[in-house]
């Protein structure tokens, strides 16, 4: 089962019932034609099944999840700004892993590389993924530093990343605890832009050159403890005039 949420802009997400992910995302360019901007992948951490809900009368959807000692409540909001917003709350009764699918994005849509993609990131320190007893390290200089904006393509040809498909990796974040921006990534052929925000202090960045995403750090939960998360995911468009890119790309304009 899956549930659909619109706004007047033309936009459309897919929403599956049964593990909360989203399955498409329709969304205009700066021309105003449509495309499913979600490209499909496996993702890092197997998502949590078993989700159930519907769709109340504001037209937002609303999840519930009770398995394992974990209960969580899920709600998606589909703005006309072109947010999609994602409030989480969880409590456990046993000891818990809480996580939510991270969608996959190309922002030119299904075939195209992702290469040429502009990502802004506002963090300083990074590890990579699954070393959880590694010390974050300080990434100025670095090919993981994305503040000043750069192409994800073009940070794949320094050393640190020579030879591996993509990013895998943790970012951390000051000021965890309010819902900011944490992440802007632009796509200059089709204007899009999507800006990630998260009240937690960091996330995870996964791409290849087919797609890119950027997710929630899992949180673990003791017995009687609670978590509440905000995250959310806007796309709009931007004038070619507007981008601001601190290193080159090989952009062809979709015109």
């Amino acid at each position: 089962m899956s549930f659909t949420l619109y706004n007047a802009r033309g936009m459309r997400v897919v929403i599956d019932a049964h593990d909360a992910s989203l399955q498409a995302w329709w969304a205009p360019d700066r021309y105003g034609r449509l495309a499913d901007v979600l490209a499909a992948a496996a993702p890092s951490v197997p998502a949590l099944a078993g989700w159930q809900g519907g769709m109340p009368d504001d037209g937002s959807v609303l999840l519930h999840l009770s398995q394992n000692g974990l209960s969580a409540r899920l709600h998606y909001r589909l703005g006309e700004d072109g947010s999609l917003s994602l409030d989480c709350e969880a409590t456990a009764g046993a000891v818990s892993r809480l996580h939510l699918p991270a969608p996959r994005f190309n922002l030119q849509g299904h075939g195209a590389s992702v290469a040429d993609h502009v990502l802004r990131l506002a963090s300083s320190r990074c590890r990579s993924a699954g070393r959880l007893t590694e010390e974050p390290r300080d990434v100025a200089g670095s090919a993981f530093f994305f503040f000043p904006p750069a192409p994800l393509g073009a940070r794949l040809g320094w050393p640190a990343l020579a030879g591996t498909p993509g990013f895998d990796h943790d970012f951390f974040l000051a000021g965890g605890g309010l819902l900011r921006e944490a992440a802007r990534v632009a796509d200059p052929a089709s204007g899009r832009v999507l800006r990630f925000s998260s009240t937690q202090d960091g996330l995870h960045l996964r791409s290849d050159a087919g797609g890119f995403s950027c997710a929630m750090q899992v949180v673990e939960l003791l017995p009687g403890e609670s978590a509440r998360l905000a995250f959310s995911y806007r796309l709009g468009v931007q004038d070619i005039d507007d981008f601001d890119i601190s290193e080159p790309v090989s952009m062809m304009l979709n015109k």
